[in-house]
């Protein structure tokens, strides 16, 4: 018992801190390497749009959580006095290192678009970059990039 609630209360201590390590914000944030850099932005239309997903985060967190997890559930209340109890305790620690692991993975994927643009000059790209905001065919977009990378934008202006 004792160590169900240790275990609860860990888990519960980690979710509060991976919790407020986020602030959530309606600004888009970019990183340092991009302040003061010059960039380019073509026009184009855009012909084809492909819902995916980026993949999510794979961390130590769900892994030691789910961990944490799998064994206080496998542990009989009065601890284990056995090989066999251990072994399953073990066993159940392993598994829920490994679902812990792919809830994360699946908790922290990001929707996102595969975007083929058709540019004023003739030239197709394709960009995948996370949605919202969501683009349709037909949309006029500016090609923001630079060395870096590249985005999609709505074309103000064309």
């Amino acid at each position: 018992m004792r160590t169900k609630l240790l275990a609860s209360g860990l888990l519960g201590g980690a979710i509060l801190l991976g919790t407020a390590c986020t602030i959530p914000s309606k600004t888009t944030v970019v990183p340092k390497s991009q302040a003061n850099q010059m960039q380019v932005a073509d026009i184009g239309t855009v012909v084809k749009v492909t819902g995916l997903a980026i993949e999510g985060r794979r961390t130590h967190l769900g892994q030691g959580g789910g961990a944490i997890i799998g064994a206080a559930a496998a542990s009989p209340a009065g601890g284990t006095r056995n090989t066999a109890a251990a072994l399953g305790v073990a066993g159940a620690t392993i598994a829920g290192a490994v679902i812990g692991e792919a809830v994360e993975e699946y908790a922290t994927r990001k929707r996102a678009q595969e975007i083929t643009v058709q540019m004023n000059n003739g030239d197709t790209v394709v960009i995948v970059q996370p949605a919202p905001p969501d683009y349709a065919v037909g949309d006029k977009v500016n090609v923001i990039h630079s060395p870096g990378g590249a985005r999609v934008a709505l074309a103000m202006d064309f």
